[in-house]
């Protein structure tokens, strides 16, 4: 179903990479056939949910959850102590479920809904969008019916299975649907912001956009997101989830014919392809089995930030066990005679009302599987912020998938470059932080995050800060870049270096990116930190539509999370394929979030946007004449200085000179400077505490 580009992320695949040193994972193990049932669902006089016990994600014991291997046990989200020793089940969460209607009077869902706080969307008329009823208007509009089980089932009902955050509530949001012909894109955008806001703690986005193209999100739903984050919770931000989407490895037709391979182009979706997931305003999530590795249609990217269930096909490997729309004539699952034990046809005894499926799967699944565990987060300490949830979900997320050994991934499609590492598993920063472009931080692991949400330091984190001006102007910028050709199928890349003068303790890095390349689908794009870890922000030959990359395009990274920022950061830009022409690097910028460390809490901010009237001195005896922007500091500033230097992180050759405090375009004379060399102009700000962070920018000695 499409609303514009907007799709489901709804996953039914068969077929997992099985390589060595994929995202994979070795021969299943074999489950033996159907595992013995409990009694019929319609069973009310029992307070245990009969298809719990399936429900791998809430505790894996190598079922089989009705298909015909099983899964691993001990690869779930450890939860039942949560549930069972902590009793923390969600109580007083709010969650905003945005998705295709969803069936609230389920008889699993509808003692948790915000009965009403319901919206749809279908009207073009907002009147009609708040406490409107959110119920399918079609048969087989399950999607968001099985997200909300997820999440909000309730538990110990006696009847099917139970949600991560049973006792939360929900309020269903109808924004997956067919649109009229008469919705306009003003329309559609103005539904896309309102169901970011509301009186709501965690909103639970599972769809996303087609994993075939780049594509650019309205400007407008970040700044949504932003003032969610600023406002929502009463201040204390809210929570936004969102699948990463199951675009692993997929295709798209240039002409007709599929069986004409010249129409078909094979794809690896990213989430860097979509700049609504490169925003630190959401967690993404990427999708795990229950054999405890990436699914196999998982899309992987620097842009996520933990994994969850999400399970196969339900067919050969267990899927979700979840809520399905009621009745046998409507929903995933329906009544067919020829299958009589299998568990969606309404033969099986635990499914004979056709009121729950065992196929759902995708990103879809695992979004709402962290929503869950983010509400048990809150129910523990609802004072926490939204950057604390997310600290805390990186900070106890489990890694797995880990071989020291095998930590080399290839494309999905087999196209190689040759001397040129497609990927790692997992990469570990200079803070000492593991990531991994296909989990995250790793898989969500409940019990830590409860227990650390219990006793967490609300003090942790500093104030959020970012190297942005109140314009929205990216302080860092690259200006325009000349004769930067990317190589066609060359293992070497083009680079270009950024100085970054703010010394933060980084929880996101952003960059933004312009080339001229006529298929961006060929290109690689890697950020390299000061401390030299090296993140893969685009996989190279993802063969993904776009004609270039645009001044408008943001990708973003977690890998650097806990690292100092301060110091040079390098772009480096591969181009994996002659088939498609070349082009130029053109510009980027770089935009870090985070806050300050704690070596620079009572320093002045450094100066920004430094411009030389040249790139080269006019005069071996000077610099060239160069102004900036004034420190936007908390303290009150002493002076500015300045000073030239040989290489960027020595000592000046000429000593720092007091500049004042009003004197933004200046220029340093009295030097004595080699013909040609680089030579590295520094600027400074100086406070009642000490220095700012060190703002540099290079130039030639070149007499006239």
């Amino acid at each position: 179903m499409k609303v514009s580009v907007l799709f489901l992320i709804l996953c039914f695949t068969v077929s997992c990479v099985q390589d060595d040193g994929k995202i994979s994972r070795p021969g299943s193990s074999q489950g033996g056939g159907q595992v013995e049932v409990p009694p019929d669902e319609t069973g009310s006089s029992q307070t245990e949910d009969p298809l719990a016990i399936y429900a791998w994600h809430l505790n894996n014991t190598g079922q089989n959850s009705f298909s015909s291997y099983s899964g691993s046990s001990g690869e779930d989200i450890s939860l039942k102590a949560v549930h069972e020793q902590l009793d923390i089940l969600g109580r007083g969460v709010r969650i905003a479920v945005s998705d295709t209607g969803i069936d609230i009077e389920h008889p699993d869902l509808s003692a948790n809904t915000l009965a009403s706080e319901h919206r749809n969307y279908a009207s073009n008329n907002s009147l009609y969008w708040q406490a409107t009823s959110p119920l399918p208007s079609t048969s087989d509009e399950f999607h968001g019916t099985g997200v909300a089980g997820l999440v909000s089932a309730v538990g110990w009902n006696g009847i099917g299975s139970r949600g991560v955050a049973p006792e939360s509530k929900f309020a269903a949001f109808r924004f997956i649907y067919s649109p009229s012909s008469s919705e306009t894109a003003s329309s559609r955008l103005a539904k896309k912001l309102d169901q970011l806001s509301g009186d709501f703690d965690i909103f639970n986005y599972s769809y996303g956009y087609s994993d075939t193209i780049f594509y650019n999100e309205d400007a407008e739903v970040d700044e949504a997101l932003l003032l969610g984050v600023t406002n929502g919770r009463n201040g204390k931000g809210s929570i936004y989830v969102q699948s990463a989407g199951n675009g692993y490895s997929g295709y798209y037709l240039v002409c007709e014919d599929f069986n004409d391979p010249d129409c078909v182009v094979r794809t690896a979706a990213n989430t860097n392809a979509h700049s609504g997931l490169a925003t630190p305003y959401k967690i993404v999530v990427g999708a795990v089995n229950a054999e405890g590795y990436s699914a196999s249609y998982s899309t992987p990217g620097s842009g996520i930030w933990v994994s969850a269930p999400g399970g196969e096909d339900g067919l050969m490997e267990p899927a979700m066990i979840t809520t399905d729309l009621r009745g046998c004539s409507s929903g995933n699952s329906y009544r067919n005679i020829n299958k009589p034990d299998e568990f969606n046809f309404s033969f099986h005894p635990l499914n004979s009302l056709c009121n729950y499926m065992n196929d759902f799967n995708g990103t879809s699944s695992s979004a709402p599987v962290v929503s869950g565990v983010v509400a048990l987060m809150l129910e523990a300490n609802p004072n926490l912020t939204w950057r604390d949830v997310k600290h805390i979900l990186a900070t106890t997320a489990d890694q797995i998938d880990y071989d020291p050994f095998i930590n080399t991934l290839y494309h999905p499609w087999s196209i190689f470059l040759a001397d040129y590492t497609y990927d790692y598993k997992w990469v570990q920063n200079q803070a000492n932080i593991w990531f991994s472009n296909w989990y995250g931080f790793g898989r969500v692991n409940a019990d830590k995050a409860v227990r650390e949400a219990l006793n967490y330091d609300l003090g942790t984190l500093g104030e959020f800060e970012q190297t942005i001006n109140s314009s929205g102007v990216w302080y860092y910028r690259s200006g325009n870049l000349v004769g930067r050709t990317i190589t066609d199928e060359s293992p070497y890349p083009q680079e270009d270096k950024i100085w970054v003068g703010h010394d933060y303790v980084i929880e996101t890095v952003q960059i933004k990116i312009t080339t001229d390349h006529p298929a961006p689908g060929e290109l690689a794009i890697h950020l390299v930190s000061p401390g030299g870890t090296e993140s893969r922000l685009l996989n190279i030959n993802s063969y993904l539509e776009g004609d270039s990359l645009e001044p408008e395009t943001i990708m973003i990274s977690n890998a650097f999370y806990g690292e100092r920022s301060e110091g040079f950061w390098t772009i480096k830009v591969y181009d994996g394929s002659l088939n498609q022409g070349t082009g130029d690097l053109l510009s980027w910028e770089i935009l870090i979030s985070g806050h300050r460390s704690e070596y620079d809490l009572s320093l002045p901010y450094p100066v920004t946007n430094i411009s030389l009237t040249t790139q080269a001195s006019q005069s071996l005896t000077s610099s060239p004449v160069f102004a900036f922007t004034k420190s936007l500091s908390h303290n009150s500033l002493i002076t500015y200085q300045a000073a030239v230097g040989i290489t960027a992180d020595d000592e000046a050759a000429k000593g720092w000179a007091n500049i004042g405090l009003t004197n933004y375009s200046h220029q340093i004379n009295g030097m004595s400077l080699n013909q040609g060399q680089t030579y590295y102009l520094k600027i400074r700000a100086v406070g009642p505490y000490g220095y700012s962070s060190v703002q540099i920018k290079p130039f030639m000695a070149d007499s006239l």
